[in-house]
């Protein structure tokens, strides 16, 4: 089944054909690192784990690279509210992002990509952007880009440079022609960190580190853009204008695509409003898998309501997922070789495999394919108490791996290595003979010690068996 992907510059779904054969390009907005990782940072950045993985898992080589904008307004702010050098705090709030992304089982990214690492670059671009008449220097050595030279302003986000007033999701600026005009190099102003360039010592902007780097590693044109729907415009737009402009080759950026907003019961996430929700925070309420399966149970172009009632609920439904990937894999070590319900459980696990990629095949539906792992819970459910065979389990087993694996779930470190299973056997088999003996506080002891493992023992019809909490 061919790949789709809604594209936000035709806004229409695409089949998906990469530029270079099997080879993708992908590049996502990354973090400001001035401030905690929130929910609405940690619902993109799973959203294109996931696109990454499931692209990996259909065979194609993915290079998936993300910028780190470490120098910025709110950057320079913060360090002049608490005295503290720029990268210090950045540093910091970096930090802190790796360990929440790792925490998540984000470990797609090839490249983090710090704008200021890319400062030739940056002025590279920015001297063929006036050398063509795009771009403009102020009297106070700033550098803007001049939107009424490009033609294509507005093609992704819709808006048009006839339409904007000031103050109308663009910055106000007297130094400006026109008030859709954006800024490429800030001039220094006292206190603020500052590097070399033809026009003065200031900074870049924040849209034109987007396109230094990408040019620098994919070259003129790349095939996936991602990031939050709140981009789109003017961030997005910005990036299309300069690229084109700079390299005369259009589209820049062949499927773009933006996810839904994390909404805080139904208003939109943000400090001002005191919703605004920390991913240390959630972790310390949540395992960090509930909160993932919580936000991939939403296609990433739909907004999700961000509340401890939803997040509540996520725990129950994900607990019954993993409570089966459990089963499957306590059951399949002490099956027999063939089962009553072997033509069953093949079936449907041929069935949910087709199904699952169908719906990530249309546009990364995860919503589809979480749907899907319910449906066929239910049938390895029926199976295993029908009875089903080894291999069918083990297959099952193998089916959960490669869902898992796609969608970053069911990532828990496995104790069930061969020897350790003949080690868990060992130990069942003394805690019968203790029981058979009618040493009961022997068999007691041996059933205690291991839930304090996190290990439980279940007495079932056809014997005891073992698994993982």
């Amino acid at each position: 089944m061919p790949l789709r992907v809604y594209n936000s510059l035709s806004r229409k779904k695409e089949e998906f054909v990469p530029l270079h054969g099997k080879r993708v390009s992908l590049f996502v907005c990354g973090l400001t690192p001035q401030d905690q990782t929130h929910m609405g940072h940690a619902k993109t950045y799973v959203a294109f784990d996931v696109v990454a993985r499931y692209l990996r898992h259909k065979g194609y080589r993915v290079f998936y690279l993300q910028n780190v904008t470490d120098i910025e307004d709110r950057i320079i702010a913060r360090m002049k509210s608490t005295g503290r050098a720029w990268n210090d705090i950045v540093a910091q709030y970096f930090a802190e992002y790796l360990d929440v992304m790792d925490r998540l089982h984000c470990t797609a990214v090839d490249v983090y990509a710090f704008a200021t690492d890319y400062i030739d670059e940056i002025v590279e671009q920015i001297q063929g952007l006036i050398g063509k008449g795009h771009a403009y220097v102020a009297e106070d050595k700033s550098v803007y880009f001049d939107t009424t030279t490009f033609s294509g302003w507005g093609k992704l986000s819709g808006q048009k440079i006839e339409e904007l007033r000031p103050g109308a999701r663009v910055e106000i600026e007297e130094r400006k022609r026109h008030p859709a005009d954006f800024v490429l190099w800030r001039a220094q102003k006292p206190g603020e960190p500052a590097w070399d360039s033809p026009w003065g010592k200031g900074r870049p902007g924040w849209h034109i580190e987007d396109t230094a780097i990408t040019i620098r590693h994919f070259g003129p044109q790349y095939d996936l853009h991602g990031g939050a729907t709140e981009l789109l415009f003017p961030h997005h737009e910005a990036e299309i204008a300069q690229a084109e402009s700079y390299t005369g080759v259009a589209p820049f950026v062949k499927y773009w695509m933006h996810g839904g907003m994390v909404m805080v019961s139904g208003e939109e996430m943000h400090k001002s409003l005191g919703n605004f929700w920390p991913v240390t925070a959630a972790l310390q309420r949540y395992e960090p898998e509930v909160i993932r399966f919580f936000l991939i149970n939403v296609q990433y172009r739909g907004p999700i309501d961000f509340t401890p009632d939803l997040l509540d609920e996520a725990k129950r439904s994900y607990g019954r997922l993993s409570e089966t990937v459990r089963t499957v894999d306590a059951e399949r070590r002490r099956a027999p070789e063939k089962g009553k319900a072997d033509s069953e459980l093949r079936a449907g696990t041929k069935r949910a495999l087709a199904d699952f990629d169908a719906a990530m095949s249309d546009d990364f539906n995860t919503r589809e394919a979480i749907a899907v792992l319910f449906e066929y819970v239910r049938a390895v459910n029926k199976a295993i108490e029908t009875g089903a065979g080894r291999a069918e389990l083990d297959s099952a087993a193998a089916a959960f791996r490669t869902v898992g694996g796609i969608l970053g779930l069911f990532q828990a470190p496995a104790l069930a290595t061969d020897r350790f299973d003949g080690v868990m056997d060992l130990v069942v088999r003394l805690r019968e003979d203790a029981r058979l003996s009618k040493d009961f506080a022997t068999a007691d002891r041996i059933r205690d010690g291991l839930a304090a493992l996190g290990i439980v023992l279940e007495d079932t019809r056809d014997g005891v068996r073992w698994k993982q909490k």
